[in-house]
């Protein structure tokens, strides 16, 4: 697994992390939709994981998830998966701009994608943030980037905070491009007494 500090926030990314069988994929694409703009389905359920089929995939995701928080994050507080779900885009669809709300990890896998873009923005780069610059870019870096643009295929898994905005590219094939989402939380005890900061979820 790679990781792309962008402005310090660890975006962790696999291509062909994880394999689905043929029945964890027929599970997916039979999930009931519903069309939230053209091209551009979610599912009812945003539990979708809890579904048997998945066990496998769910028990990766959140594994993934826990390591991210483990040996990324490096803290010790513990999480528990939220939420889940599937959308389904067919061609010309994309995700538009937004993050996860009550989300402090977010996972997206991809199902099935023949390739595009996750993009991240993190609204005013580096060098933005002390004076608000308008400079001409020679090369796009981590540091002079408002966007950044990380290619997906099938098999891709990323983590990052749910709070970082993020869209896609529009889905430019006519395979559907089919993806699991999933959010997680921090549960138990929070901060110390000693700092004031004693908070129990």
């Amino acid at each position: 697994m790679e990781t792309l500090n962008l402005k310090a926030i660890p975006i962790c990314y696999e291509k062909n992390a994880y394999h689905l069988t043929e029945k964890e994929f027929n599970i997916i694409l039979n999930i009931k939709y519903r069309e939230s703009e053209k091209g551009f389905f979610l599912s009812e359920s945003c539990s979708v994981l809890q579904d048997k089929g998945l066990i496998n995939l769910k028990k990766f995701l959140v594994q993934k998830a826990k390591n991210y928080v483990k040996n990324i994050l490096e803290i010790k507080d513990k999480i528990y998966l939220t939420q889940s779900w599937s959308t389904f885009n067919k061609k010309n669809a994309f995700h538009a701009p937004h993050n996860h709300p009550n989300s402090f990890i977010s996972v997206v896998y991809y199902a099935q994608c023949d390739k595009g873009f996750l993009v991240f923005d993190v609204r005013a780069s580096t060098l933005q943030e002390g004076l608000n610059l308008d400079y001409t870019i020679d090369k796009f870096n981590i540091y002079n980037s408002q966007t950044w643009d990380l290619p997906v295929q099938s098999g891709s898994l990323v983590l990052f905070p749910g709070h970082v905005w993020h869209k896609s590219s529009p889905h430019l094939s006519v395979t559907p491009r089919v993806l699991i989402g999933a959010n997680f939380f921090i549960e138990g005890k929070l901060g110390t007494e000693k700092n004031v900061s004693i908070l129990k979820i």
